[in-house]
């Protein structure tokens, strides 16, 4: 069983078609249900049929396999586990109409927003090519205010996720975390600890010089507020669901006395 008490739900799962997970479908399932996990979301990266795939979209061609896969497991697990169909997206204004329609055309559960990319005229552009870059923050602090904002997102995935390109933190960088949690808090969003970070993330971090996500000063700011919290697996192994550092999110939520939502579920 995992470690973290009270949790049952894991609605942040990759799978093989994004080009960095492995495993089949149904190995996430069969896995997470030994870990005690009953409510399980799909959550694999965006595929933006609106964005060409050499603009930065996901291979079309995996759009309606990911779909109908989830969907099999869906009838096969009927009642207890929950499989549900979301995804893992960048928020840009201009999707709005898409992502309504992943909801309502397409049969997605949900979505989680994970700000990794600026959309842009149907293109996706990486936030962070330089370290401590303070005006490509401010524009993923903006981006991630709107997708709170937008209500299109059941949560907010590695919202600290630019500590690992910063190698000093000031007082702006502070504000930024401010601005982030204030707007969940507004809007009833959750945060995501995100245990991907602590796999394999920081080792990029340590290189550079930069700071670890999740990140203590961010979450001393969640407590602050009393922000809304969830655990993200963030899975792109089966194994991943136990092995984890379900340890060190348990530290994290003790020592700030974070607002975790255990019986948190999709909307």
């Amino acid at each position: 069983m995992h470690k973290i008490t009270g949790i049952d739900y894991a609605y942040h799962t990759h799978t093989f078609r994004c080009g960095h997970a492995f495993g089949e479908d149904e190995e996430y399932v069969v896995e997470a249900l030994k870990q005690g996990f009953t409510s399980i979301g799909f959550s694999d990266h965006g595929i933006y049929l609106t964005i060409k795939e050499e603009d930065g979209g996901r291979e079309h061609k995996y759009f309606q396999d990911y779909i109908d896969s989830v969907n099999a497991l869906k009838k096969k697990y009927a009642g207890t586990p929950e499989i549900l169909l979301g995804g893992e997206f960048e928020y840009s204004k201009e999707l709005d109409r898409y992502f309504k329609d992943l909801k309502e055309k397409y049969g997605y559960d949900y979505l989680i927003c994970g700000q990794h990319n600026e959309i842009v005229n149907n293109k996706h552009d990486y936030y962070f090519h330089h370290m401590d870059d303070y005006p490509r923050i401010e524009k993923y602090v903006k981006d991630v205010c709107d997708a709170i904002r937008s209500g299109h997102f059941a949560y907010i995935a590695h919202p600290d996720l630019f500590f690992n390109r910063i190698t000093k933190i000031t007082p702006k960088i502070l504000e930024f975390c401010r601005e982030i949690v204030k707007t969940a808090v507004e809007f009833d969003t959750p945060l995501e600890i995100n245990l991907g970070g602590l796999r394999f993330n920081n080792i990029i971090a340590e290189k550079n010089g930069a700071f670890p996500y999740p990140n203590k000063e961010f979450f001393k700011i969640v407590s602050e507020f009393n922000a809304k919290v969830v655990i993200g697996i963030d899975a792109h192994s089966p194994s991943d669901f136990y092995e984890s550092d379900f340890d060190h999110a348990n530290a994290f939520i003790k020592e700030f006395n974070l607002n975790l939502v255990k019986d948190f579920r999709v909307k």
